[in-house]
């Protein structure tokens, strides 16, 4: 079974329809959906917004389900710096957090600047960044790039996991330059960390809905962005097969 992971519904509404035959059941709370889609065993959830959200859900699920794998994916702001736009996607190669860590005169010191790693699991420690899945990562991002619109960007790149997101572009540039990223989210990092702590699979693939500039909601588009990314999900469960099988 492959756990879907997403915020909120609005960024599940084509999967969840696809969805066939689909159960719902309940962990911890939250509405878990089951079923068959493109192929595969899948149970998406929605985690709700933000990072604390995001860690309790995925680490109920992966303590309940032990899935072969996480895919987590949804809608980001795209930093000035990556050249994306608007309905571009952005494959994450990483998912850093951006914020945790201490503020000193000096500037920003993170977790590995402190000497404090967030995860520890067989020997390995992650401070504030947790890579996805080789395998899936390259994978996906084929099967993603191959399958795209017709003028739309298939980046593959950092992710930044944010719990305030950037309003300004000051305060994105800021982001984007201290840790090479390509955009941010609010719950990516905190999945790809549990991941990490249980020793699961994670990829991650998000639909630019807006561009990290002063704030502008004119200029938004959720409903592309959130298509763009489940459409991304779709393809890369219909390609699952290509997986290599362990030795």
């Amino acid at each position: 079974m492959i756990i879907l992971s997403a915020a909120v519904p609005l960024e599940t509404e084509l999967l969840r329809r696809e969805l066939a035959p689909c159960e719902v059941r309940r962990c911890g709370g939250v509405a878990v959906y089951q079923g068959t889609l493109a192929g595969q065993s899948v149970a998406l959830q929605h985690s709700g917004v933000g990072k604390a959200n995001a860690a309790a859900t995925t680490a109920l699920l992966l303590e309940k389900l032990q899935p072969e794998a996480v895919l987590c994916f949804g809608c980001a702001g795209a930093y000035l710096a990556s050249g994306l736009k608007v309905g571009d996607l952005i494959v994450a190669s990483e998912e850093i957090y951006g914020d945790e860590g201490a503020a000193a005169p000096d500037g920003f010191l993170d977790m590995r600047a402190l000497g404090f790693p967030l995860a520890e699991r067989d020997g390995e420690r992650w401070f504030n960044r947790f890579p996805a899945d080789q395998e899936l990562l390259t994978l996906g991002h084929r099967l993603i790039s191959e399958a795209c619109a017709s003028g739309q960007r298939v980046a593959r790149g950092p992710l930044v996991t944010v719990s305030t997101c950037s309003g300004t572009a000051a305060a994105g540039n800021l982001l984007a330059r201290r840790t090479d990223g390509l955009g941010e989210n609010m719950e990516g990092a905190a999945v790809a960390h549990l991941c990490a702590r249980y020793g699961v699979p994670f990829f991650e693939v998000r639909g630019i809905s807006n561009l990290v500039e002063d704030r502008d909601l004119s200029r938004w588009d959720l409903p592309a962005a959130v298509m763009a990314a489940q459409q991304a999900v779709r393809t890369v469960l219909a390609g699952w097969s290509e997986r290599q099988e362990p030795a």
